[in-house]
């Protein structure tokens, strides 16, 4: 509709480290308001899934902005920060008119109609666009503000006797324990989110072992989610078999097929733990997981020399167990406590 699209605005923090948004909104290149950025509502949920809600303002169509101006709260950090960013309109744009890579734009899953701000410690902001998949699109850090007057920054009541230290506390009892405990010993982690969104050229590979036969990948009920909060389903194969920057993935579901017409359907969950998706995890439990995956391909993409490498499936010669693989050439480091689902679908209707 002449450069504009039908959107809305989400907002989320991690669960662990509790925001609230002054104020905030999406700008063209004149200057004028597009639309405004969830504002004067605690942040606090899981990463990936969690937000606040949607705010709706504005035309139901509207353009895609140029800038980003936030302003927020950081409780467990007792501090302010302020953004004024310039967003990448062209690549926003491309992803609204035709989807993530490789996709069918008449799919579902190629749909945004959400604009994601997530922000976390050390004045990190990410910008999402989220549908049926969720790509990222922007990565920012804000400046330290200072405010001489808290009660009115946070649009507190006049009369409200509260003191800044005691609403703090207040919001802070109900974090996980690894976030006071962090507090308490002045060491706010403000790297988890740089590692979590790191891309590497990777791409998935699999065989049967002892079979030199080509596996085939079907493009039938693809797709991953990966740690940083990106998705992409309904994608062809290509987005897979090809070497592309790409996170690391949590859960990679995908049917293949044997030049012998034998089919499988495999589904790898590096990031389950003991049979518990991420979301169903506690938070403690999720990031002790995810900062294994971290380590584990930080480390491995260093011994490589920062080259590309596969995300290789090696599949048993009875075909009822698998294993999974960080493979450059000669070299495997095997990803630990994968849970791995393998059905032989060959015979189903």
């Amino acid at each position: 509709m002449n450069g504009k699209y039908d959107w809305l605005t989400l907002t989320t923090a991690d669960m662990g480290y509790p925001m609230i948004i002054n104020y905030g909104g999406f700008y063209n290149e004149k200057g004028e308001p597009i639309a405004s950025i969830p504002s004067n509502m605690e942040l606090s949920s899981q990463w990936w899934s969690g937000d606040s809600g949607v705010m709706i303002t504005g035309d139901d169509y509207k353009e895609i902005p140029m800038r980003m101006k936030i302003k927020w709260f950081s409780y467990a950090e007792d501090k302010f920060y302020e953004g004024d960013f310039v967003v990448d309109k062209e690549r926003i744009t491309q992803l609204f008119d035709k989807g993530i890579e490789f996709n069918n734009p008449n799919n579902e899953y190629s749909k945004y109609p959400y604009i994601k701000v997530a922000i976390a410690p050390a004045g990190q902001v990410y910008l999402y666009l989220e549908g049926g998949n969720n790509v990222l699109v922007g990565a920012f850090v804000a400046k330290e503000v200072f405010v001489d007057n808290f009660k009115r920054e946070m649009r507190l009541p006049i009369h409200t006797e509260i003191e800044r230290d005691e609403l703090i506390k207040i919001v802070l009892k109900n974090t996980p324990l690894q976030t006071q405990q962090e507090i308490a010993e002045n060491r706010i982690s403000t790297q988890i989110w740089k590692d979590i969104n790191l891309h590497y050229p990777w791409q998935y590979t699999f065989e049967i072992e002892d079979d030199k036969r080509p596996l085939l990948i079907q493009k039938e009920n693809l797709g991953a989610n990966f740690i940083n909060s990106e998705s992409a389903w309904a994608v062809l194969p290509e987005f897979f078999t090809t070497t592309t920057p790409k996170a690391i993935p949590l859960e990679i579901d995908a049917n293949f097929e044997t030049e012998a017409g034998r089919k499988l359907t495999v589904r790898i969950y590096p990031g389950n733990v003991n049979g518990k998706e991420p979301q169903y995890q506690t938070y403690e439990v999720q990031r002790v997981r995810e900062q294994e995956l971290v380590k584990l391909y930080k480390e491995f993409y260093k011994e490589i020399g920062s080259q590309a490498f596969a995300v290789h499936l090696k599949i048993s010669e009875d075909v009822k167990t698998a294993k999974v693989y960080l493979k450059k050439g000669k070299i495997e480091r095997e990803i630990p406590n994968v849970e791995i689902q393998l059905f032989d679908t060959t015979f189903e209707k």
